[in-house]
């Protein structure tokens, strides 16, 4: 999903609802920041690892990031 389906999507929402993100482990937490992060394709494709990786690589791609009230101290 791009920003701007994303912008379209919450145009859409009742405009005082909370936003949140999956927990740390279970359940969900509140967005605490929105960032960009440099990220690339995981190599491993094991079911539990999400699809992409963090990246330091110069041709890496941008995307946005909704960091979790929990994780968000730890990004």
């Amino acid at each position: 999903m791009t920003v701007a389906e994303l912008i379209e999507k919450l145009k859409q929402m009742p405009q005082e609802a909370l936003v949140i993100t999956e927990g740390y482990e279970d359940g969900y937490d509140t967005i605490k920041k929105v960032s960009i992060i440099s990220i690339e394709e995981n190599p491993k494709s094991e079911w539990y690892l999400g699809k992409y990786i963090g990246s330091t690589k110069p041709d890496s791609q941008k995307s946005v990031f909704l960091n979790a009230e929990t994780k968000a101290d730890n990004k």
